[in-house]
Parts: C-alpha cells; sequence; structure tokens
C-alpha cells in the first residue's frame, strides 16, 4: 500500500507534466476530497497507509484531472464568497473575478437599498448556474428576495439543491426561462438585475483551455463580438427594473466600455460605475 505523502508526490510528478498551473495543490485537494478532510490531515498523517480501493480512486481522479476535467466537477463543490456550492458537469463553474459583482451589488444595496421596514427588495439573477450569485446575494442581504432564472434546466436543479443546503429556499427562487424573455410570467418589477452573461467572442471559444472548453459552450459564447447577451438585455430590461433600480453585469476583458455605452444609449445615466478586479482587468459594470 502507498502512504498519503507518496501518492501525493506520484500525482503531483504527473499533473506537473501535463502542465496545471498548480499541480501539489490539486493532488492534495483531490486527496483530502476522497479522504473528507481537510488539506492539514494530509501533513500530519503523511505516513498513513491509502486503502487500496481508496488509491484506486484517487489515481483516476487524477488521470482525469490531467486530462483535463475541471477540479471542480470532479469534486462536485466549489467555494464562492466563503459559501460551498455544489457543481457537477453541464453546469458554468464559479469564479473568484464574480464575486466582485457579488460584491459591488451588496455595497450598492447596503447605500441605497437598506432593510426596509417591512416587506423585501427584489433582485433577479439571469442565467444563475449554480446560483451562486443569487445565492450569496441572499445570505449577504437578508432583507431581499432572489428570483434566478436559466435556460438549464439542469442548472436550475443544481442551484435548488443550493439554495436548501445554506437554508435559503424561503427567500430564493429559481425559474426556467432565457434572459431575453427574462420572466415566463406576468413581469415583476425589481430592485437590481444581475447578470454574468456568455460573453466570450465565439472566434476565441477554440482558444480556451481544455478544462473550460468542457463547461457549457451555451454560459460561455458571446456572439460574434461577445456583447449579443448585453444587447438582449439592455433591450427590454427597463420593463422589469424599479425606476431607481441597478443593473450590474460582469463583462469581460476589454469590453467595460463598450457595455457602459450600450447601457447609456438605454437610458442609464444616472449613476454608472466600473469595477476592476484584483489583476486591474475592467471587470464590472454598474448602471442605474
Amino acid at each position: 500500500m502507498t502512504v498519503i505523502k507518496q501518492a501525493i508526490s506520484q500525482a503531483f510528478s504527473f499533473l506537473s507534466k501535463c502542465r496545471l498551473a498548480f499541480p501539489r495543490v490539486e493532488a492534495e485537494l483531490i486527496l483530502a476530497f476522497l479522504l473528507q478532510q481537510e488539506r492539514l490531515y494530509l501533513y500530519l498523517h503523511g505516513e498513513e497507509k491509502l486503502p487500496e480501493r481508496l488509491e484506486e480512486e484517487y489515481w483516476d481522479l487524477v488521470r482525469r484531472r490531467g486530462e483535463g476535467e475541471p477540479l471542480a466537477y470532479l469534486t462536485g463543490k466549489k467555494e464562492f464568497m466563503g459559501l460551498e456550492f455544489r457543481v457537477e458537469s453541464g453546469v458554468l463553474i464559479p469564479r473568484p473575478e464574480t464575486e466582485h459583482l457579488v460584491e459591488g451589488v451588496i455595497s450598492w444595496f447596503k447605500e441605497y437599498c437598506p432593510q426596509p421596514t417591512e416587506g423585501h427588495h427584489r433582485i433577479i439573477d439571469l442565467g444563475t448556474g449554480c446560483g451562486n450569485i443569487a445565492i450569496s446575494l441572499a445570505y449577504y442581504l437578508p432583507w431581499v428576495m432572489v428570483s434566478g432564472i436559466d435556460i438549464s434546466k439542469k442548472a436550475l436543479q443544481v442551484a435548488a439543491y443550493n439554495a436548501a443546503k445554506h437554508g435559503l429556499q424561503d427567500r430564493v427562487e429559481f425559474l426556467y426561462g432565457d434572459y431575453r424573455q427574462i420572466l415566463p410570467r406576468e413581469k415583476q418589477k425589481y430592485q437590481a438585475v444581475v447578470s454574468n452573461p456568455p460573453y466570450i467572442p465565439a472566434d476565441l471559444l477554440a482558444s480556451l483551455s481544455p478544462e473550460v472548453q468542457r463547461e457549457p459552450r451555451i454560459a460561455l459564447d458571446g456572439g460574434v463580438d461577445g456583447l449579443d447577451a448585453y444587447r438582449a438585455i439592455l433591450s427590454n430590461i427597463r420593463e422589469y427594473l424599479l425606476p431607481a433600480g441597478l443593473l450590474a453585469f460582469e463583462v469581460g476583458e476589454g469590453q467595460a466600455g463598450a457595455v457602459l455605452e450600450m447601457g447609456r444609449m438605454a437610458g442609464f445615466v444616472r449613476k454608472n460605475d466600473i469595477i476592476k478586479d484584483y489583476a486591474g482587468i475592467e471587470r464590472v459594470v454598474m448602471l442605474a
């Protein structure tokens, strides 16, 4: 039998040859996941032997990771805004940069829409995926009700699971629909509309890393210039926003200026901002 530290060393060597950015970290995360322990456990029990069955499972996951399968799909989970979310193949994996979108909306609500004396403010998340944006907003803004809409029934099932996991099923609902239509029922007015839509230009999809290409194309493909979803949302979003409401987008690199101008042309001229991510990229456009 192989001991823990030896298994990690072998996996690290294999994943290094696969040119992963953080091969040792991923080797440890996969084994910690199988052992249902924190990474610290691996260091404290490095001489502990792995059962043969577990060793076989470990190498199966390591090989799949080396072939480009996303780590989040292998472990079925991803952290976002300090919360753990279930993810599955066929559902977009939450990204750290999307936290800037959520943080921007939270800050806006605390400044402009504090807790009402009764009732709730309402937010809708267009293209909700696993529900990470909608659930995080409900978690950190206890005075809001959040709706998430997605065209993928699988994503909606995963999102509903995540809402229940965090005890937010009473304040978060998930609906089947397309962001072009917003809701398949009578129009509801919202204090904020939030979206991380597909924004990668179609001709760049083939150049994405193998693991990103395993994620759903519908959640990545933004059309010829990457801006199709923004045009669709801005074409009728006024019908769903309250007069002083917020429209907040995540955008791709180099797209913030174009989306901001599209917002101004759609009448969002009261208070508009751009938020940069930690890499200095203009990542979020806030329109009001």
